[in-house]
């Protein structure tokens, strides 16, 4: 959609690795990069946290865009700063209640984790919740993804050192680490699909607009999620379409709410996201209106320099 939009300013974009006969006007990196070469307008989409990529919160290396654009609402200011959220293809999901939802619970996620340590990750949390439910419920719960046929991932270079030593060590293929691993699924949707609940938790909690693909993939799919992340969620996302998980004490008082709900408190809730994702509240998150704003901010920074 950036490639399309700007096509119809006059605007060829292409990926670096491409070779273009004609000048290049500007340039738009994902995340923070190093190095900044030439002397051509340069833009940043901030898709990373700074937990993840520390980079994307360096002043000094920011100082050398033009424009940022970010989700994070303690930074955009609508000036040097310009905000976006994270872009999905909305979809509405037409199913109702438990029919074809033969599952309980799932987690869709990679085993990863934080380079360093820090207070707000919430992989941690992840692996407590798979534990739990491993421990008190495992036929209510599969977890799906990469690297789960390893232990947890932990924080800092001397874990991701053992990992790949682990990976060549053959008495160890084969050892299994977390029982409710069912392996990698070709399609979230379908495999949400199957689920009433899936446990949605960002990389980390309480940044203000960070509002990833976890919990509109489970929208999605007409799945109920249990969300865990943006301090501010409910300023873009009604909080009766997903379950907070910080208004529960632990995992035992959010399974029992769970196990309790009824089909048609159920079919409630998926009445109030379609009627969510049908609204202008949504579109805010789609890929449409990711793209309008980047394009034309740019565009418009373009004639103004000229």
């Amino acid at each position: 959609m950036l490639r399309d939009q700007f096509a119809q300013k006059g605007v060829e974009l292409n990926t670096s690795d491409v070779g273009v006969a004609n000048s290049i006007d500007f340039e738009l990196h994902l995340n923070v990069q190093k190095a900044l070469k030439g002397k051509v307008p340069k833009y940043v989409m901030l898709y990373e946290s700074p937990q993840i990529r520390s980079i994307n919160q360096s002043k000094r290396h920011l100082a050398k865009y033009r424009l940022v654009f970010t989700w994070r609402d303690d930074l955009a200011d609508g000036e040097k700063f310009i905000k976006i959220n994270l872009p999905n293809k909305i979809v509405e999901n037409s199913s109702r209640g438990w029919l074809g939802r033969d599952r309980f619970c799932c987690l869709i996620s990679a085993n990863k984790t934080v380079s360093q340590h820090v207070e707000i990750e919430l992989y941690s949390e992840r692996v407590k919740t798979i534990r739990w439910f491993e421990q008190h419920a495992p036929r209510d719960f599969d977890l799906f993804g990469v690297g789960w046929d390893a232990p947890p991932a932990m924080p800092g270079l001397t874990d991701r050192v053992i990992r790949v030593l682990r990976s060549h060590f053959p008495k160890d293929k084969g050892k299994v680490y977390f029982p409710s691993y069912r392996g990698k699924v070709a399609s979230k949707l379908e495999t949400m699909g199957r689920y009433r609940f899936s446990i949605c938790y960002e990389n980390v909690r309480d940044l203000p607009g960070y509002i990833t693909e976890k919990i509109w993939d489970s929208f999605f799919a007409g799945c109920l999620p249990v969300y865990w992340g943006a301090s501010n969620v409910t300023t873009y996302i009604p909080g009766d379409c997903f379950i907070d998980r910080r208004q529960f004490a632990d995992n035992a008082a959010l399974y029992n709410f769970l196990v309790s709900m009824t089909e048609s408190e159920y079919i409630a809730y998926q009445e109030r996201i379609a009627a969510f994702l049908t609204g202008d509240r949504a579109r805010l998150f789609s890929a449409e209106a990711f793209a309008e704003t980047i394009v034309k901010t740019i565009a418009s920074d373009l004639a103004t320099a000229i």
